[in-house]
Parts: C-alpha cells; sequence; structure tokens
C-alpha cells in the first residue's frame, strides 16, 4: 500500500502453501477431537468454532494475497494510499486479540474484535464518501481497494462471531449478544452465566434457540430466541398480540424484540413454554399421551372458536393458496401433477383446470362466519404439558381471523405425512385424524356449517399437493399428490345446487 513493490508481494505469495497447512492441521485436530464428544456439548462447539477460525483466518490472508493481483498498485506513488494503509494496519492490531485456545471461554476478545470492526467499517464509509466529494483520476483504484478493504473488515466481524459461538454456541453473534444477555439478566442476576443451544434450524433459514441459565448443578431453559426475516419477527408479535386478547392461556409471552431496518434480520425473546411438540410424541410412538393431546386440544379449539366467534364470512381462498404455491411445488416434482388426459372420446381435466373449477365452487361455500386461526397448524406448532395437561401454540406469525378448516386440514395432513411407515403406528395416527374429524364436524354442526365437509374435501387437497414439496420420497409424494387430485375431481362431480350432500369418505382418503 505504502511502498509496493515485488519483493512484497512475493513474501505474501510465499506464505499461501504454509497458510494452507496451518488450516489443514486446525482440520485434522478439528475432526479427532469431535469424535470423542457429544454434539451438544460444549467442547463440541469449541473444536467447531476454533475450525471456523481457522477457514476465516485463511480467508483472510486470501484477501491479502488478492492486492498483490491489482496491477495498478504497482505504478502508484509512493504513500499515495496512506488512509487505506492505516485501515489495513487497525485490521492486524485487531488479529492480535485472537487467541486460538480451546481452553479460554473469555467473551471479552470476541466482543472487543467486533466493535472494532463496526469502527473499522465507520472510518472505511468516510473515507468513501471522501472520494465521492472530490474524485480524482485514481477513483476506479480507490473503489477497488475499498472493496478488498471491506472484504476483510466482514471477515473480522466473522471471526468476533465464531469467538462468541466457541463459547456459546453457533445461533449467538456480535448482532443479538446484547439482546440475549439483557434478556438473561430479567431471569438471572447480572453475575451469572447463560447459555444458548440451538432448537432448531427452519426451513427458511431461521435461528431457534433455547436460552438457559448456567447453574453448577442443572442448566434450565429461561425463554426461547427466535432469529428470522424482519417482517415475519413482527407478523409473529401481532399474531402473539392476537392470542393474548382472545385465549392467553395457549400463546407466550414476548419478552423483548428487536427489527432493524429493512432488509436486515429481526429476532425476538419469548416466553419458555413446558411439553413436547405432537410431532416428538408421534416420532416416540406415545400414543397414550397424543391421544390426551388431541382430546384435550379438542376442547381447547371448541373454548377459541366460540371465543372469537364473528358474523364476517371467511374466505380462506384455499385454491387461490395453491395456485400461488404450485411453481415451488413443481420444483420439487415436476410431473407428479396430471397434465390432463382423453380416454375413449372422455376427457379428464389437468390438476390447473381442477384448482379453477374448484375456485369457483369454493366462493359458493364458504364459511358463514370467522374464527381466530393458528394458520400453520403443523405438529411441530403444538405443545403438550401432560402434568398440567395444557395445551400451548408456538409459531404465530399466521395468525388470523378465518375459516377454522383451515387448521383442522393442516393438522391432518401433517400428522398423515409424517415418515412413519410401521401399519399399527398408521393405524394410530388414523385414530387421531378420526377424533379431529369427528370433533370438527360436531362444531360444524352446532354451527350450522352446512358446507364442512365439501370445505374440508378443498382444504385437504391443498394441504396434500402443497405438502408434495417437502416430500423427497417419490413414491410417498405420489400418495399425497394422488390424494389431492382425487378430491379435487369429487368436488367438480358435485352437483353445485346441492354441495352440501357430499360426505368426505376420511377412511379411504386416509388410509394406506
Amino acid at each position: 500500500m505504502t511502498r509496493p513493490n515485488e519483493a512484497t508481494a512475493q513474501r505474501l505469495i510465499n506464505r499461501k502453501g504454509y497458510r494452507k497447512t496451518l488450516q489443514e492441521k486446525v482440520e485434522v485436530a478439528v475432526a479427532m477431537d469431535v469424535q470423542k464428544r457429544r454434539v451438544d456439548s460444549q467442547g463440541f462447539q469449541q473444536s467447531k468454532s476454533l475450525e471456523r477460525l481457522a477457514r476465516l483466518l485463511d480467508r483472510l490472508g486470501q484477501a491479502c494475497l488478492e492486492f498483490t493481483h491489482i496491477e495498478a498498485l504497482k505504478s502508484s506513488q509512493e504513500k499515495q494510499f496512506e488512509s487505506d494503509a492505516r485501515l489495513i494496519r487497525r485490521i492486524r492490531k485487531s488479529l492480535a486479540l485472537v487467541l486460538i485456545n480451546p481452553a479460554d471461554t473469555n467473551i471479552r476478545q470476541g466482543l472487543k474484535i467486533g466493535r472494532r470492526a463496526t469502527r473499522l467499517m465507520a472510518s472505511l464509509r468516510e473515507m468513501d464518501c471522501q472520494e465521492k466529494s472530490t474524485p480524482t483520476i485514481q477513483s476506479n483504484l480507490r473503489h477497488v481497494l475499498s472493496f478488498q478493504t471491506g472484504r476483510m473488515i466482514h471477515l473480522l466481524t466473522e471471526i468476533a462471531d465464531a469467538l462468541l459461538a466457541a463459547n456459546f454456541g453457533p445461533a449467538v453473534r456480535m448482532q443479538n449478544y446484547k439482546q440475549l444477555k439483557s434478556a438473561a439478566h430479567t431471569f438471572t442476576p447480572d453475575n451469572e452465566a447463560f447459555g444458548v443451544q440451538r432448537l432448531a434450524l427452519t426451513r427458511s433459514g431461521s435461528t431457534i434457540a433455547a436460552l438457559k441459565a448456567e447453574h453448577s448443578t442443572s442448566s434450565e431453559v429461561m425463554a426461547v430466541y427466535k432469529e428470522g426475516q424482519a417482517h415475519k419477527v413482527l407478523e409473529e408479535i401481532s399474531g402473539v398480540d392476537r392470542w393474548k386478547k382472545v385465549y392467553p392461556k395457549v400463546a407466550p409471552s414476548v419478552i423483548s424484540h428487536h427489527v432493524g431496518h429493512e432488509g436486515e434480520m429481526g429476532s425476538m425473546v419469548i416466553e419458555h413454554l413446558p411439553g413436547r411438540t405432537l410431532e416428538s410424541l408421534l416420532l416416540n410412538s406415545q400414543w397414550d399421551i397424543a391421544t390426551l393431546l388431541v382430546a384435550k386440544l379438542n376442547k381447547t379449539l371448541s373454548k377459541i372458536w366460540k371465543s372469537s366467534w364473528t358474523r364476517e364470512r371467511a374466505q380462506p381462498g384455499y385454491m387461490q393458496q395453491l395456485s400461488r404455491r404450485m411453481p415451488e411445488t413443481r420444483q420439487t416434482h415436476p410431473d407428479l401433477f396430471s397434465e390432463g388426459q382423453t380416454i375413449c372420446g372422455l376427457s379428464r381435466p389437468d390438476f390447473i383446470q381442477l384448482i379453477e373449477q374448484v375456485e369457483n365452487l369454493e366462493k359458493q361455500v364458504a364459511p358463514p362466519f370467522s374464527v381466530l386461526i393458528h394458520g400453520d397448524f403443523n405438529v411441530d406448532n403444538l405443545l403438550y404439558d401432560e402434568l398440567q395437561n395444557r395445551v400451548y401454540f408456538i409459531d404465530l406469525h399466521r395468525a388470523s381471523y378465518s375459516d377454522y378448516v383451515q387448521d383442522i386440514s393442516v393438522l391432518m395432513v401433517s400428522i398423515y405425512r409424517l415418515p412413519i411407515m410401521d401399519a399399527s403406528a398408521r393405524a394410530e395416527m388414523m385414530s387421531l385424524i378420526k377424533q379431529l374429524y369427528q370433533f370438527a364436524r360436531r362444531f360444524a354442526k352446532t354451527s350450522n356449517d352446512k358446507f364442512f365437509d365439501v370445505r374440508l374435501a378443498i382444504a385437504l387437497a391443498r394441504s396434500f399437493a402443497t405438502s408434495t414439496r417437502f416430500i423427497y420420497d417419490r413414491r410417498f409424494a405420489k400418495n399425497l399428490a394422488f390424494r389431492a387430485t382425487y378430491l379435487l375431481e369429487a368436488v367438480t362431480l358435485l352437483n353445485p345446487e346441492k354441495p352440501e350432500k357430499y360426505k368426505l369418505p376420511l377412511e379411504e382418503i386416509f388410509s394406506d
């Protein structure tokens, strides 16, 4: 930067092999170490964080090496880019804080590096602003240097995150450390440590983690940290608020939340609810407890639907939802749904035509009222506390006033599509589905909802079809698609003047 010459460039190039050797040594050592550790242990996460650190340091070294490829630097005047060189020196000083020591659990070095990276980025932006106000003949070169330096600062931020992850796990970063620490200290004294354990990685890439108090003899979950797209965080907060107003017993409380600028990730800390998900109970063949859950759920839903009942006619738009998701569904299985056929002069409509035909009937069979629904009523969003005999709902960002049949249909299909193939287990699952159907049908009768069965068929077709995008077993996905097609065809053949006469063939639909 200040005195560009071939000898300096060559020294950087010669270090590349040594850098790669160091990285490989770390990777081998980590591979040997993690074999002896549990995946959820702190030692495991420290080793994996050190491996991540080694890779980040290698990438930082590569970024330095790429300066030697900038031909225009060779002809630049001495000290022409002194301000850029000062930034590089500050990055180098920050790197001196990195201590590769598995036994070191001091988080200060990670926080210090993270804060320095923030200040470095502010300095770089200030330099860029000055360049824009007074452009020179070397402006293009200045842009290249700014880009390269910015890359190095971003890597420095990732190094800070890796150091924090060594202590707390991969869910903790500079961006959310302050919020997590603040939430932890609402439950524990300031001098007590806290831990973060990742609970799940969602399809959307969101992080869900447990916030724990670290005691000498126990590790109690205090709250749950959720991170995702900002608009989804806001939607979930709104959904929780809806449930708190209607039926507060089933929804968690929001302890804190953070939503930054547009395009940034949002986060929230919510109350930890006791119990296990319906998914966990089914996958572990705990049928008795699952049956208790469904019985309690039916009573709870009855109270919720009655207390949230409004005269506004629901318009769920099942076929519109299905149409919007068909492109994504076809990406997983491009040729799963029928393209239409003509057999002996008789034509069979393709799947898209079926959707269009059913959409016209759907408006006719809309329910005469609306209730508060979950909106994503899958088996992993239902918790059951068997000690208190209570059910809880989580992941409430799709809560709205709509058709109660939507929640019932989603739950029935999410039970059916679980990867459990044992015949006796499938029979138990069928029993749970039957309980849900019978309960919902009784509610429909008392609510004078005479189109319940035909609307449930439409909603089930939508859920069967859209579920195929999560199923990579083609044979099983084909079973779901067949059921979706069968239901839509059955609905199109109904007498449009008497759709209430339809009776859902539950056994045929859910039996294998």
